[in-house]
Parts: structure tokens; sequence; C-alpha cells
């Protein structure tokens, strides 16, 4: 099977034109809205409003805040730019994209589709890239996706890179009904009495899940925030197995990093975090233990930690969890690291969540 990677249909650049003519309507009023809103006037482009659903405040920022059924007609000619980017099912582009043209907007953008022009103002946003670079890469995405288990996986890798090109923005890909890092095929298989390492912990939801989805002897649980740390510690006594809980990150060495603390599940490594944090080698934390089962979210972070894991992974195979929506190359990066293993994995891919967040890649 060959994995269809079609050029863009709207050029950014273009966009920026038009924009710059009349102006634009910004869609939301969080974060992502709001650092949108800002850029739009740093290149020289008229923000006229937030719009939302449903209003609960007059004004943000210097503009008026109106109702998508507020909008006269005065506004409804002018493109609404998305400013929603998030993994929550009431910011499903197809949702939003249905709920704009049941108000009678005309042009709706989406963030895949003009990223690209502003990139450069809004910095790293998780798997929003250039679209070209899936042009540039399409022989290793399509690598992936020929080793790709089975079709579940074949669909959503195409779907997945669809949608982030900007061919039909407004079907984004429906997540699975499955346990988000303990997908069936691999939860299954693991045997009694295993040993769970979780890189990336947060405050203690993956180890929920996995009590009820893995026979556990023991957890070892990695959380370098130290908010989110002091939440997981809490809930950790509350399992029937021991948990060890380690305030430190997974990385290719044992050093102190930049982090950008404080930020909940998107806290993160990066040279403009104002925090300095511990990361360890995973073969030096656990030199000795059998693990079964390793987990990794750690918000980009991916590669460097399977780099200090790597002796581990070779003398126990267990099964792999990787995150894989991070960074727009985790499609075609992670795949390839596990490959050049060459320790016979075999691969699976899962969206766990809208808009093509939560998307894990699965070796087992």
């Amino acid at each position: 099977m060959t994995l269809a990677i079609l050029p863009p249909t709207q050029d950014a650049n273009e966009l920026l034109s038009i924009a710059r003519r009349n102006g634009v309507l910004v869609f939301g009023t969080g974060s992502f809205a709001r650092a949108l809103s800002a850029v739009l006037r740093e290149v020289g482009i008229s923000p006229k409003a937030f719009v939302v659903t449903s209003r609960s405040t007059k004004a943000i920022d210097g503009l008026p805040v109106f109702s998508l059924n507020e909008l006269g007609l005065a506004f409804r000619h002018l493109p609404l730019w998305i400013g929603v980017y998030n993994h929550r099912a009431q910011s499903d582009y197809t949702v939003l994209a249905a709920q704009c043209k049941a108000a009678g907007m005309k042009t709706v953008i989406f963030p895949q589709t003009y990223f690209e022009a502003v990139s450069q103002y809004l910095g790293w946003r998780y798997w929003l890239t250039d679209r070209e670079n899936y042009g540039r890469h399409s022989d290793a995405l399509q690598e992936t996706f020929s080793e790709l288990d089975d079709e579940q996986s074949r669909h959503q890798f195409d779907a997945a890179i669809a949608f982030r090109l900007g061919h039909s923005p407004e079907r984004a890909p429906q997540p699975v009904r499955e346990p988000h890092y303990f997908s069936e095929f691999p939860a299954t298989d693991v045997a009694q009495d295993a040993y769970f390492v979780d890189g990336g912990a947060y405050d203690g939801d993956t180890l929920d899940t996995a009590s009820r989805h893995l026979r556990l002897r023991g957890a070892y649980a990695f959380e370098p925030d130290l908010d989110n740390f002091s939440k997981l510690a809490a809930r950790s006594t509350a399992f029937a197995f021991p948990v060890t809980c380690f305030p430190c990150g997974l990385s290719s060495r044992t050093c102190s990093l930049n982090f950008s603390a404080g930020q909940g599940g998107a806290s993160v490594i990066g040279p403009e975090g104002s925090a300095l944090i511990q990361v360890a080698r995973l073969d030096e934390c656990l030199p000795n233990l059998p693990v079964t089962y390793l987990k990794l979210d750690v918000e980009g972070h991916e590669i460097e930690a399977l780099t200090g894991a790597v002796n581990t992974i070779r003398r126990n195979r267990p099964v792999l969890a990787v995150a894989g929506y991070h960074r727009w190359d985790d499609l075609w990066q992670i795949p390839r690291f596990i490959r050049n293993l060459e320790l016979g994995y075999r691969l699976r891919f899962r969206i766990h969540a809208h808009n093509t967040f939560d998307s894990v890649f699965y070796a087992y």
C-alpha cells in the first residue's frame, strides 16, 4: 500500500495577503487564540474581534468578543481564523467547522493551513509545521506507513497526515475508543507481575489506567515538574502495588536541563525554560529492573528518552508506548528509532484524542 502525501491546497502567504486587506476574526479566547491575535498585529493584519460559541465577556486584549450568533453581516464576510488548538472534544475541528458553517461563516481557516506563515512568531506548537516538510520526508513517512502492523493503524496514520496537510481540515480523524497508552493488543499480552515504567507521569493518571489494564508487580514513575510530582506522589499511595516516584525527567544523558515548569501536563524541556531540572538515563536509574511496559510522554523529548533507555529495551524487550504528536517529525523519527534497534518489534499507531493529539506508537 502507498501513503498519499498530496501537496497543500491553500498557500499560507496568499492567506496573509487576503487577511491584510480587510482584517480577520479569531475564533477562541484561550492562550493560543490570544497569541495568534498578537502575532497577526505583528505581521500587519488587523484582528477585528474574537469569536466564541457562547460569549462570557465583552472584550479581551482590547478586542470585542462575539458569539457566532451575534455576528452581523459586516463581520461574516471576514476570514475566520481558528485559534483553538487542543485535544478536547469541544475543540474537535469537525465540530467547530459545522458550527461556523451553520452560523453563515464563508471562510474558515485552520491552524495547519496558516501556521507556516506565522510560525517564526508562534514558535513550537506541538505537531504544527510547514506543510512542505511532509513532502520533503515522504520516503521516511512511507517507510513508517509500510511497516504498520494493522489496517486501523494505516488508516489513522494516513488520515493524520492528510489532516495536518490541510486537506479537508474540517474532518479531523476521530480518536479510538481504547485506553490511552493501553490499547488492547499489547496490554493483553503482558505477563503477570509486570514492571511498568511511566516516563512523564504527570499527576499519576496513567498509573491509574495501568492499574486497571496491567497485572503489576511494581511501577516506576518519572515526573520533573514539582507541582505535578507532589500530586503523583500523593496519588501513588493508593495503589495496591509499590510505586517508586522520581522527581526528574528522562533523557539521553544524566544532567540538568532548562525546563518550563508550572504548565500542568504541558511543562516542557527546552532552552526557553527558566527553571533547571534533573534528567537521567533510564539505563542508569533502573539498570537491573526487568521492565515489562515502557510508556513515554515527555513533551517532545521522546527520542532523547529512548536513547537513554536503549540498554533496558535491548535487555527486556518491553512493550513500548511512545507519544507521537509533540513534533511533526515524530511520525517518522520514533518508528525509525525503534526499527534501528533491530529487535523485531511490531508497530501500531493509534490516535487517542481529537485533532490528532495523544497519538501513540505502540511497539510490541
